[in-house]
C-alpha cells in the first residue's frame, strides 16, 4: 500500500471516529434533555398536586358542616376554651416609659432583654417585652440622661424637639416598631415642664399623626405620662381632681387630638390611674371618651402602698421588689394577667439592672421556660385578653369529626370583627381528640402550619391550639 494510500485509510477512520462521536454526543444531549423534561413534568405535576391538595382541604369541609356551623349558636363557650395558650397558667407583660431613654441605651438593654446574644451582661434572656417612645422632646429639665452627660433633648424621639420638619431618630423608631421592640406610645410627646407652659398643639397632633402614617409606625398602646403641663393626656378626666389638666379628648379643646389617634391605631390606653394591685383577672376596663368614641383601659401595677403613701416602684432599681417569687408563684396558683410598669431607659448611669435586677429578669425567665408564665410585650397581651373574652365560635359533631368555627370577636368597646389569624393566635379550645378536630376561621380552615395539637395539661384535658407567636431572638441592632 502505497503512502497515499495509507493516508487516505487514516483520514476515513478519523471521519469515522468523529462521526461516532458526534453522535454519542447527540444522544448523550437529547439524553440529558429528555431527563431535564421529565424533571420539569414532575414538578408541575407537583405543584398541580400541591394546589389539588389545598383544594382537597377546603373540599373536606362538606356543606352539612357549614350549613351546621352557619346554623348553631355562635357564643363564647366557656367549658371548652381554655384561658391561657398552651401549657402557661399566667401571662405578664413589662411596659416600660420612655422617660430620659436614649436610643443607645435602649438598643444596649433590649439586646439583653430580647436577644441570646452574648453580651457584656451575659446571654441575652430572650424575653418577649416591648417598650415604648416618644414623637416630641419639650421637657426643660436640668437633669442629664446618660453617663455621657446629654441634657434631655438627647432623648430617643421621632422628631427633634417639637420641630415635625427635623426628623432625629424617626427610622430607628419605625425599624424597632416593626420588629416588636416598640408597641406603645408615651403620648406625643415629653412636654413636662418646670415653667408650667403648655407646648402641646393640636398642630403638633396632625403633624405627627401625618408622619405616622406615612411611616407605618401605628402603635395600638397609648400611656399617659408626666405632670399637668402634657395637656395632650386624655382617659381619666375629672374637673375635681388633679386630672383636669387632660384634654386630648376635649373637641373643644385647643389641645384635642384623639379624632386623629384613634384613627391611627391606638386602641389601649393607660389613663394616669397607677396602683399596687399586680394581677388581675380581667386588664381591661372600658374608657367613654368626651368626644363620644371608645377605647379600652389597662390596669398597670406602679407602685406599693407603705403606710397610706404611695411608694412608687417603677424604676429598674427595684424590679426584684416588683417580681418576686411568692408573687409569680400566686400568678401562676391564681391564674391571672399582670402588666409591670417600668422605666427602663430612665436614669444616667448606663445599663439599666443591678445584679439583683439581672437575677430577678432570669426568674422571670424560669418560669416562662418551664411554661408557666408567658412573657409577652404589652400588646399581646392585652391583644390575646380582648380575644379570649369576646370570641365567639360555633361547635358541631358530623362523622365522629369536631369542628369549631371562629366567628368574630364581638368586642362591646371597639365592635364586632371577623378576626385575622393574629388576633386570635394563643387560643386554645379543649377537645376529646385534638387529632380528630379541625379549626376553621369564617368558615375556612386555618392550615395546619398554625394549629398546635396538645397533650393533657394540669386540668387532664387536651387541647388544640392556634399557634402562640414564634419567638424572636434577632438581634436587630444589627439590623437596623
Amino acid at each position: 500500500m502505497t503512502e497515499h494510500s495509507r493516508a487516505w485509510h487514516r483520514a476515513m477512520r478519523r471521519r469515522r471516529r468523529s462521526k461516532i462521536t458526534l453522535i454519542a454526543f447527540t444522544f448523550l444531549l437529547l439524553l440529558i434533555c429528555l431527563i431535564l423534561l421529565k424533571y420539569t413534568e414532575k414538578m408541575t405535576s407537583s405543584k398541580a398536586i400541591g394546589n389539588t391538595t389545598t383544594r382537597s382541604i377546603t373540599a373536606r369541609i362538606p356543606d352539612a358542616v357549614k350549613n351546621a356551623l352557619q346554623g348553631a349558636n355562635s357564643a363564647k363557650h366557656p367549658d371548652l376554651l381554655r384561658k391561657f395558650p398552651y401549657p402557661f397558667k399566667a401571662m405578664l407583660a413589662i411596659s416600660s416609659d420612655a422617660d430620659m431613654t436614649t436610643l443607645e441605651e435602649f438598643e444596649e438593654y433590649h439586646r439583653f432583654l430580647n436577644t441570646k446574644e452574648q453580651t457584656p451582661y451575659g446571654v441575652g434572656l430572650g424575653l418577649d417585652i416591648g417598650d415604648s417612645t416618644w414623637l416630641y422632646i419639650a421637657n426643660d429639665t436640668s437633669e442629664k440622661v446618660d453617663k455621657d452627660g446629654h441634657s434631655v433633648e438627647y432623648s430617643m424621639s421621632y422628631f427633634q424637639g417639637v420641630d415635625p420638619k427635623k426628623l432625629k431618630d424617626s427610622k430607628k423608631i419605625v425599624h424597632y416598631f416593626k420588629i416588636g421592640w416598640i408597641d406603645s406610645l408615651h403620648t406625643f410627646g415629653d412636654f413636662s415642664r418646670n415653667d408650667h407652659s403648655i407646648k402641646f398643639t393640636r398642630g403638633l397632633a396632625v403633624a405627627a399623626w401625618n408622619a405616622m402614617n406615612q411611616s407605618g409606625f401605628k402603635p395600638e398602646i397609648w400611656i399617659n405620662h408626666g405632670t399637668e403641663t402634657n395637656a395632650q393626656n386624655f382617659g381619666v378626666y375629672n374637673s375635681h381632681t388633679l386630672f383636669k389638666y387632660q384634654q386630648g379628648d376635649n373637641p373643644k379643646s385647643p389641645y384635642y387630638h384623639t379624632d386623629l389617634t384613634l384613627k391611627n391605631g391606638i386602641r389601649y390606653v393607660w389613663n394616669s390611674i397607677g396602683g399596687n394591685q399586680f394581677s388581675y383577672d380581667d386588664p381591661l376596663f372600658p374608657i367613654h371618651l368626651r368626644d363620644g368614641q371608645n377605647v379600652w383601659g389597662f390596669y398597670r401595677y406602679t407602685n406599693e402602698l407603705n403606710k397610706g403613701k404611695i411608694d412608687w416602684t417603677w424604676e429598674t432599681q427595684f424590679i426584684s421588689r416588683q417580681i418576686t417569687k411568692t408573687r409569680l408563684d400566686q400568678l401562676v396558683h391564681e391564674g391571672k394577667y399582670s402588666v409591670v410598669t417600668q422605666h427602663l431607659g430612665k436614669g444616667s448611669n448606663g445599663f439599666p439592672f443591678t445584679k439583683e435586677g439581672i437575677q430577678t429578669l432570669h426568674l422571670l425567665k424560669t418560669y416562662n421556660d418551664e411554661g408557666k408564665i408567658l412573657v409577652a410585650r404589652t400588646t399581646r397581651l392585652l391583644d390575646y385578653a380582648r380575644s379570649d373574652k369576646y370570641v365567639h365560635y360555633s361547635v358541631v359533631q358530623l362523622d365522629g369529626k369536631t369542628y369549631i368555627n371562629i366567628n368574630s370577636i364581638d368586642d362591646p368597646v371597639l365592635g364586632s370583627s371577623v378576626p385575622s389569624i393574629d388576633d386570635i393566635r394563643g387560643l386554645t379550645f379543649y377537645v376529646n381528640d385534638p387529632s380528630n378536630t379541625c379549626l376553621l376561621l369564617n368558615l375556612n380552615p386555618i392550615s395546619g402550619d398554625e394549629i398546635q395539637y396538645n397533650s393533657q395539661d394540669g386540668n387532664g384535658k387536651k387541647s388544640v391550639e392556634i399557634k402562640w407567636y414564634t419567638p424572636d431572638y434577632t438581634d436587630y441592632t444589627k439590623a437596623a
